[in-house]
């Protein structure tokens, strides 16, 4: 087997990761987003329903 044919494939492989490393992280970071929201969204509720109970 050719040595660069070797080189080659180890390219793609590394930027197939790559690619799919980014995009774990821009799913990270958009559901760290929506859950940060969603989580200050029930606090606000909380202190909501906790003032009307008063």
């Amino acid at each position: 087997m050719d040595f660069s044919v070797l080189i080659l494939g180890l390219q793609y492989f590394l930027l197939v990761m790559g690619g799919c490393l980014i995009f774990f992280i821009l799913v990270l970071f958009f559901s760290n987003r929506y859950t940060r929201s969603e989580f200050i969204q029930m606090e606000q509720n909380e202190k909501m329903n906790e003032l009307q109970r008063m």
